[in-house]
Parts: structure tokens; sequence; C-alpha cells
């Protein structure tokens, strides 16, 4: 079984490095025949093994250690400044529940014309870690809570006690009020701490 999952591992690397352009955890996923979190868990592991890979909104980037803060950079203005690679208003949202809890989550959004492009964590040992959804509608969260229950994965956040962020876009910052109240009145919102109000 490790033999298998070395292999996968490393078929996601060339995946990468012959890549002409970011690819999504979708497209690894369906490449490999896996799900997109055992995607998460093999790009945690890479990482963790030296390999320099970079999320982007766009999807995986591998790069060399040159180029590696510049793309870190890169990627960290681009989840501050969301708007500015968009097309529509967006916004980072701190949110705290069950594993059980993930589709009613993501329907909240869904309902309210949201769109969730990502979900991210920051993990102690491992930094900010950032996998690409783009859920857009119920057939999307469909898919992902059946790639979530159908393998032996679990949701990214369970990596932090359920505490996770995902990046939101809606057609108005009107939307995204209202997708802020929605989840706050469900008890999914969770309080930013001193350091995350900065900026």
């Amino acid at each position: 079984m490790a033999a298998k999952s070395e292999a996968r591992r490393a078929a996601l690397l060339d995946a990468l490095r012959s890549a002409d352009a970011p690819v999504s955890g979708g497209q690894l996923a369906n490449a490999l025949n896996v799900s997109r979190q055992i995607i998460v868990q093999d790009i945690a592991l890479l990482r963790e093994a030296g390999a320099n890979i970079v999320a982007t909104t766009k999807g995986y980037v591998l790069t060399d250690t040159a180029q590696t803060s510049t793309q870190q950079t890169m990627a960290q203005n681009a989840a501050e400044q969301p708007a500015a690679v968009l097309d529509e208003p967006a916004r980072t949202f701190k949110l705290h529940h069950e594993v059980e809890q993930t589709r009613d989550e993501l329907q909240t959004i869904i309902a309210l014309g949201g769109r969730v492009h990502n979900v991210s964590i920051s993990h102690r040992a491992y930094g900010r870690i950032t996998a690409p959804l783009e859920i857009a509608d119920q057939a999307d969260i469909e898919r992902f809570i059946h790639d979530i229950e159908s393998g032996k994965s679990s949701p990214l956040s369970t990596a932090t006690s359920g505490y996770h962020y995902h990046l939101v876009s809606a057609p108005s910052n009107e939307a995204l009020e209202a997708i802020g109240r929605a989840l706050a009145d469900r008890g999914f919102l969770a309080p930013l701490l001193p350091h995350e109000q900065e900026g």
C-alpha cells in the first residue's frame, strides 16, 4: 500500500513538473483517480519532504527554490486581495463546525449566490495550506461530499479541529454581507484572533 501511495505522489510531482500552468486539485484527482482530499494530503506530505509546491487561486504550481519566495508572496497577496484576482467581490470567511455540518455550511453560502473558491487552514506545524474547491452549485457540493465520504479521507479542517477559511465570491458586497450573516446565524462563523484582524 505504501508503494502505491509513493508511486501516486511521484506521478503527482511529474504532473506538476510538466504542467505549463497551475493544475487544480480536481484535475490532479481525476488524473490519478483519487479524491481531491487525497491530493491535498499528498501535497502536504510532498511539501514536508521538501517539494516547493505553491497553492494559487488557479491551482498548484511546482517551483524551484529560487522562485519559491516570490511565488509564495504572490499567492499570499492574491489571498489577501481576492477582489483583484476574481471577477466579482470576494471575502475570506473564518469558519468552525463539525465534519457532519460541511454540506449545510456550503449550502448556506451557495443559496445566497456565493461561490466557494478554496479552503485553507493555518496549521502550527505546516503553516498555511490551501486547496482549490470551486463550488458553485448543489451538484458541486454533492460531488465534494461524495469525495469525502467515499474515500478514507477527511476534510482539511480536521487537521485544525474544524477551524478553516473559505475564499467566497458573490455578485455584490451586499450578497457577501448576507452570506456572513447567514453563516453567523447558523453558528459557523468563527471569531478572528487579534493577529488576523491586522491589515
